[in-house]
């Protein structure tokens, strides 16, 4: 055969591959972005990086939020990353439809739980379907409340390590300190010690590499996203020094929790007397432990795959809310004063808090409440519709992953007036009742609500409470503090303040 000839076979097959592959699939994607007109965005975009050009590591989160909400009274919301659509539910009632389902998580390519999984696997965060379902009905009980009793006599120990590293820097030095070094250490040791029965003195680090790598692992995913031929493909951000610098901590966090799962392997394999002296069982030994229905526990790559969850999830979000509390009581010192009187008045003469205290404390829930509010732990959700759904006239195709925007509906003036103030009264339970359920989403909401949340809540409140007891917070008002999105929303260069004696 010809030269001639072979170039015609050849182009044949490259346009029979068009026609049959890349034409239906350019339909389908023009046909989504007409079918979405309807939710466009206030916020102006670039015609390549779509609105990644509003990603910003200088300029407040907070700000750039509550612009975007001041006269937004949509419902849904498209914004572009580069030609990635991604839809937002940005109020109660569209959150509601999305949320009340159990559909699962996407975790493909291009997907933004695809950035979670090199280091967090499939826990449950990420897993979907009868795995999620099992997973999530073995770990339910490591959150009963009688586990979680004596987990704050826990909370108590570690808080006064905190509280007397605190003293002492401050006797050291008249400066203002960085509060956010101290408790990355705090809650990482509880949770290590609480739910994963792991005690390797955290506190005692000035810098855990477990933190500084779960620091490096969030910043460099932002650097991932805002790069969409990185957002794409995992392979071609490894190639890249920051990918190789990615991986490197990915790998450390992974040794870190085999670590901690064969310390408690080895533990119970000497002496099986640890389990049967237990009545409820925490977290990490139900994960070595625990049977399904058919007689099956989990493989070693699923209990690391939730270690590794737990142990970021656990600590990570619990020390940026006490960070932002601390900010708050430092910047409304009114509101520090009634919380003082408070914990006074419901503690009376003891250092430590203890369990019957933490209902008690209905100022202190309302001042966490509304630090979570202004300063969402986890600003956001995805869901993968498996079918056809209907929102707002508009019905959507089944794979349409939509993300449930917290920090959106947080600052969602009709919902909450002023949304840049910071109101505890909001959640007085006169202004709470004919509240939406699903405008307040700290915790997220429906079957995947965080399954920690109880844990978080206790720890907070027995952290916050020991500090304002022992201390009076006083911001450094020549240090800015500015909130960036990372993974949570974290101040960029720390939250800095004076620790006084009372």
């Amino acid at each position: 055969m010809s030269m001639a000839g072979w170039m015609e076979i050849v182009l044949a097959l490259v346009v029979g591959y068009v026609l049959w592959k890349v034409i239906p699939v350019l339909w389908r994607y023009y046909t989504f972005c007409q079918l979405v007109k309807p939710f466009k965005s206030k916020r102006k975009s670039n015609w390549f990086l779509g609105h990644l050009i509003h990603m910003s590591f200088t300029e407040s989160v907070i700000t750039s939020i509550a612009k975007l909400m001041e006269d937004n009274t949509n419902k849904m919301m498209i914004e572009w990353m580069s030609f990635i659509p991604n839809l937002h539910a940005i109020h109660p009632d569209t959150a509601a439809t999305i949320l009340k389902s159990s559909e699962p998580k996407p975790k493909g390519r291009g997907e933004p739980y695809s950035l979670f999984t090199p280091f967090l696997g499939d826990g449950l965060v990420v897993s979907n379907g009868t795995k999620w379902e099992r997973n999530r009905k073995l770990l339910t009980p490591a959150f009963h409340f009688d586990i979680l009793r004596p987990y704050v006599d826990i909370y108590n120990e570690a808080a006064d390590i905190l509280l007397d590293k605190y003293a002492k820097n401050m006797s050291e030095s008249p400066n203002s300190l960085d509060v956010m070094d101290g408790l990355n250490l705090v809650t990482l040791d509880i949770i290590l010690r609480c739910s994963l029965s792991y005690d390797g003195n955290i506190q005692e680090y000035k810098e855990h590499p477990y933190v500084k790598a779960i620091h490096e692992i969030s910043r460099l995913t932002m650097v991932r996203v805002s790069k969409p031929w990185y957002f794409l493909s995992l392979t071609l951000f490894k190639m890249t020094s920051q990918g190789k610098e990615y991986m490197n901590h990915v790998n450390y966090i992974h040794r870190f929790a085999d670590e901690v799962i064969a310390i408690r392997k080895k533990a119970i394999a000497d002496d099986l007397s640890l389990l049967q002296k237990r009545r409820k069982l925490d977290f990490l030994d139900i994960l070595l432990t625990a049977k399904d229905e058919s007689g099956s526990g989990l493989t070693d790559e699923e209990i690391r795959d939730e270690v590794d969850t737990f142990m970021f999830a656990g600590h990570d979000t619990t020390k940026a809310v006490l960070g932002w509390a601390i900010y708050n009581l430092g910047k409304y010192p009114e509101e520090q004063e009634k919380l003082f009187r408070e914990v006074c008045d419901v503690t009376g003469d003891r250092k430590d808090i203890e369990w019957e205290d933490l209902g008690k404390l209905k100022k202190m829930s309302m001042f966490l409440k509304e630090t979570m509010r202004m300063y969402t732990p986890a600003g956001s959700t995805t869901r993968s519709l498996t079918k056809p759904l209907e929102i707002e006239g508009v019905t959507l195709p089944a794979g349409t992953w939509i993300m449930v925007n917290f920090y959106c509906i947080h600052y969602r003036p009709d919902i909450f007036p002023n949304p840049t103030e910071f109101r505890p009264e909001r959640f007085l339970p006169e202004n709470t009742e004919n509240r939406h359920p699903y405008a307040f989403l700290p915790f997220s909401a429906g079957p995947r609500n965080c399954i920690g949340q109880n844990f978080s809540m206790n720890e907070q409140k027995v952290l916050l409470g020991r500090i304002i007891k022992r201390f009076r917070v006083v911001l450094d008002e020549n240090h800015e503090v500015i909130p960036v999105p990372l993974f949570i929303v974290q101040a960029r260069d720390g939250i800095k303040v004076r620790f006084e004696e009372r």
